[in-house]
């Protein structure tokens, strides 16, 4: 019973999308991986694919599906940290709600979407991380940009108090690491990377000469509310540009730390 309640469960999934409807559900199911991305931690992975269209100089190189595959079917490939995740997603708030908004956009069977379902064991096998391929930027060029940030630090003055102040906005616990470092570990995500080099402004909050780090956040309001309820303060007002949602607040020490929404790469 232990490993039943523990072991990770994969499925696949087939949904065959009402002709006319594709372009309607390809947006849709867009979101829902994003917001399933971003709200359901126990989702390992969920992928959703289209048939395989051969480019058109495939000639003989061209791969066949067998069966061929219909050009409205949706797969869908899932991985869950246990059972107990899957069934968390498939009665929660994203899940239902897109069956009720877009359930009637797919061939039906008994008043609801048809789909088929088989549940699976990993046996052998790896999933690589597609973070070295190139991604298309906003000028229609590629670039594979290298280094990333992967760490962070608040040397504090009195480190005990800034550990609560972190701990009641942003929920972190700690392990302590050489000379009573408290380290904060974060799951592994599939959130896209973002840094950039800017122009100082003194004038403005935020655009201070120096470095910032940003802390990904639900809601920007309501990180900065916990922020000034736990004795720190609001340094830059939610704003956005490029399309991105982003703010600064304050620790009780000063440190301004910068605040984002979620964003598609």
């Amino acid at each position: 019973m232990n490993d039943l309640v523990t072991t990770a469960v994969s499925l696949t999934s087939q949904w065959f999308i009402r002709p006319g409807c594709e372009a309607e559900v390809h947006a849709a199911v867009t979101r829902l991986a994003f917001d399933v991305r971003m709200q359901e931690p126990d989702t390992l992975t969920y992928l959703v694919h289209t048939p395989y269209l051969n480019p058109p100089d495939a000639g003989a190189h061209g791969l066949q599906s067998l069966p061929p595959a219909p050009p409205q079917l949706l797969l869908f490939f899932e991985v869950y940290r246990n059972p107990q995740a899957f069934l968390r997603h498939v009665n929660g708030p994203l899940f239902t709600r897109f069956v009720a908004d877009y359930g009637s956009r797919f061939v039906s069977s008994s008043g609801g979407p048809y789909t088929t379902v088989q549940f699976l064991s990993r046996h052998a096998g790896f999933v690589r991380e597609s973070n070295g391929v190139s991604e298309p930027t906003g000028n229609g060029k590629a670039r594979r940009n290298q280094h990333p940030a992967v760490m962070f630090e608040v040397i504090a003055r009195d480190q005990a108090s800034t550990q609560k102040f972190y701990s009641d906005v942003f929920g972190w616990e700690y392990d302590s690491g050489k000379e009573g470092f408290s380290y904060v570990h974060f799951p592994v995500q599939t959130q896209p990377l973002l840094g950039g080099i800017g122009q100082t402004n003194p004038h403005v909050p935020g655009f201070e000469p120096g470095h910032s780090f940003y802390l990904l956040v639900d809601q920007l309001e309501t990180a900065i509310a916990r922020a000034i309820a736990a004795g720190g303060k609001q340094h830059m007002a939610p704003a956005s540009a490029d399309g991105y949602r982003f703010a600064m607040i304050k620790d009780p020490e000063g440190n301004a730390i910068g605040l984002i929404e979620p964003f598609e790469r």
